[in-house]
């Protein structure tokens, strides 16, 4: 029979000098229990208890005087429900919190690293380790493991230092270091990550090493140098820091250089490859109460597209043209005012001078008030500075006024509207030489005439919504004065094409006509289908009405994913236009995504010829194995623009990817055109969780 003794009041006497302690309450449950002035001694299935400790074991004797406890086989030690050790013998110092254990293993409920060791030594938070096998696989047979013959852990910090280690592929001995350490958690902390290992035929062998800085919870630093043996090297430096709870900075630098001969044999634009990114995002800076504003800026420069491409392994878009910008709003419930900045580098032109930017665009917009019942007015202005050193400028102002009115009518079964907006823009041109262009005016106005019902209609497993629309349009140009780009232009002229630079929108009197309906789940309320249709009625110079874009879109959700297609048919042209289908699926471990698109040039429509198909599929093959595969083709060129596949294991221990990929890439190349390269690169990624691990990319092949 077991017996229960209560010895708070003992080890509370004695806890008394033991600071972190001093509160502590034993409780004990043995099948036998003998004291002998300070020795209390238990045995048999001996159970001790504490809002910090659980300790059990065979046998366990209590020293009163010096507080300590001795425990003998089957030894368990539990603290703070988390770090948990297993032994056949431990000797427990609660005054000095210290455990020395033999053998010891050792395993924490917040990670799953497990430590199997010769003997062992706690004082405070650090635990000595002899002779000592670590791991985060199954116990039994560890996928991997680290045999050290001496190693510490710092359960505070959460560290791990092995002396003189060995890794092992299940028995196999596979890498020997005099020194190694690594985190057992995921915290921010000053180290090295996951370096990236390499070789291609024309670049050699290739070695990047990240570099990780953490003084402080709201900055970091990162340093990347990389080496290509036959190409060149480089360093990529980030600096990322939270000034605020609402802000982010992010800096990045880089500067690559090619060898000599690289860069001659494959005749770049540069052999130097450098620049500069700068994005910092502040919200809540002057805002207050119902306000908000905000401050966004991405400053970026480059000398060439290859310092990207050194950079991103990722970057498969071949356009050369780097956008920077800088905005700011202010935002209430009357009205939102905003401040941007676009600077572009175009990386096909040699000089930047002829580049078009807009520095800098300034915004005021007041909300929709009510005059009065139903009638709402809004009104926005802009400014635009259009500039660049060589080629017309131009400071660009626009006042827009709109007002409408609307009423329901027929127990609100429809409502009709009327809206007039009245637009003024002016152009003032500068920077021009040879050809004088005069300061341009133009006053436009567009009033819409309209009808519509927004209707519901409830069944008995789900309802129905449909919404119908009908708009005239009659735009009017009231008054044009000066140069405006295909208003007062000849057309094909010297003027004409250099006003491009300007485009005016110009609308034509049309009528839209749509359609939108759409099925809900009554208990869920989730979408099941929603349709769209939409056709648009042109009015020519001579006022003769032209059927234009019949626009048909339809989405069905399914339980396994959805479904979604639209086809665009011009009328006057007799041709669909425009047309796509996507689908997702997934069913259990199977995954699929499905995309085609295609547009086409008419005479009556402002597209280009293109046409292309996306694939992506995955299907775990067990628990911890999937497969994948994913391919972007453009069916006019005849080109894959990225096919890859990859196979991945991610056990709770380990993880292995292997992807394989055909993709093009931009170049800064004199002789490429534009078009890229295409290149074959296989990429190995192998973590051991949490130790840390390596990624590898092998380029395969390599042409214009």
């Amino acid at each position: 029979m077991y017996k229960k003794i209560g010895i708070s009041l003992l080890i509370a006497s004695c806890l008394l000098n033991a600071k972190e302690f001093e509160n502590e309450k034993f409780q004990m449950v043995a099948k036998n229990v003998d004291a002998i002035e300070n020795i209390i001694t238990a045995t048999g299935d001996v159970v001790i208890y504490s809002p910090t400790y659980y300790l059990s074991a065979n046998k366990i004797i209590y020293n009163k005087e010096n507080e300590t406890f001795e425990l003998f086989d089957n030894v368990l030690v539990i603290k703070d429900n988390n770090i948990q050790t297993q032994s056949n013998y431990a000797f427990v110092d609660i005054k000095n919190d210290s455990v020395n254990q033999e053998p010891m293993f050792l395993q924490e409920q917040n990670n799953k690293v497990w430590i199997n060791s010769k003997t062992s030594n706690k004082e405070k938070n650090e635990i000595e380790l002899d002779s000592s096998i670590i791991s985060s696989c199954d116990c039994l047979e560890p996928t991997w493991s680290i045999r050290a013959s001496s190693a510490d852990y710092d359960t505070k910090d959460k560290w791990i230092n092995a002396y003189n280690p060995r890794l092992y592929v299940k028995d196999v001995p596979v890498f020997y270091s005099p020194y190694i350490g690594f985190p057992t958690d995921t915290t921010r902390r000053t180290g090295l990550l996951l370096p990236t290992l390499g070789y291609s035929g024309d670049e050699g062998f290739y070695y990047s090493q990240p570099i990780y800085f953490a003084p402080a919870h709201n900055y970091d630093i990162e340093v990347i140098p990389q080496v290509r043996t036959l190409r060149g090297n480089g360093v990529n430096i980030y600096y990322r820091y939270a000034d605020s709870p609402d802000s982010m900075l992010k800096i990045k630098s880089g500067i690559f250089k090619e060898n000599n001969d690289y860069f001659e044999e494959n005749n770049l634009q540069n052999q130097e490859h450098y620049g500069f990114d700068l994005d910092y995002e502040r919200r809540s800076i002057f805002s207050k109460n119902n306000s908000e504003d905000g401050f966004f800026t991405s400053i970026n420069y480059l000398n060439d597209i290859e310092y990207i491409t050194l950079e991103n392994d990722d970057l498969t878009s071949t356009d050369k043209k780097v956008e920077s910008k800088i905005n700011y709003f202010y935002t209430t419930p009357e009205y939102y005012t905003g401040s941007y900045g676009r600077y572009y580098i175009d990386g096909t032109q040699e000089s930047n001078s002829e580049t078009l930017q807009q520095l800098p665009e300034l915004q005021f917009h007041d909300y929709n008030k009510e005059v009065f019942d139903n009638l709402i007015y809004s009104f926005d202005s802009k400014f635009m500075n259009y500039t660049r050193p060589e080629g017309l400028t131009a400071n660009v102002y626009e006042v827009s006024l709109p007002i409408s009115y609307s009423e329901h009518f027929i127990d609100d079964y429809f409502y009709t509207f009327i809206e007039n907006k009245t637009i003024i823009s002016k152009y003032d041109y500068e920077n021009f030489s040879t050809i004088r262009y005069e300061d341009g005016t133009l006053v436009q106005n567009r009033t819409t005439v309209g009808i519509g019902s927004d209707l519901i209609k409830p069944y008995e497993n789900y309802f129905h919504t449909i919404n119908l629309k009908a708009e005239y349009i009659v735009p009017k140009n009231l008054d044009e004065q000066g140069d405006l780009y295909k208003i007062t232009t000849v057309t094909n002229s010297d003027k004409e094409k250099e006003l491009k630079a300007f485009p005016i929108e110009q609308e034509e009197k049309n009528i839209k006509l749509s359609a939108n309906q759409s099925l809900y789940d009554n208990s869920s309320l989730e979408q099941i289908v929603n349709h769209k249709i939409s056709q648009s009625i042109l009015y020519d110079e001579f006022d003769q009405p032209k059927l234009q874009d019949f626009e048909n879109y339809v989405k069905f959700y399914h339980k396994f994913g959805n479904i979604s297609g639209k086809i665009i048919y011009n009328v006057e042209d007799q041709q669909f236009v425009e047309d796509y289908a996507n689908s997702v699926f997934t069913y259990q471990d199977l995954s699929l995504g499905l995309g085609y698109y295609e547009s086409k040039e008419t005479t009556n429509s402002d597209r280009e010829d293109l046409e292309s198909y996306r694939v992506s599929t995955s299907y775990k093959i067990s628990k911890d194995y999937s497969l994948s595969y994913y391919q972007n083709y453009n069916l006019l060129e005849n080109l894959k623009s990225r096919e890859g596949i990859s196979f991945n294991i991610d056990d709770s221990c380990w993880n292995l990817d292997l992807r394989v990929e055909n993709e093009v890439v931009p170049t800064s190349r004199v002789d490429n055109d534009d078009e890229g390269i295409k290149q074959q690169i296989v990429y190995v990624t192998i973590l051991l969780k949490p130790l840390g691990g390596i990624k590898q990319k092998y380029k395969t092949q390599e042409q214009n």
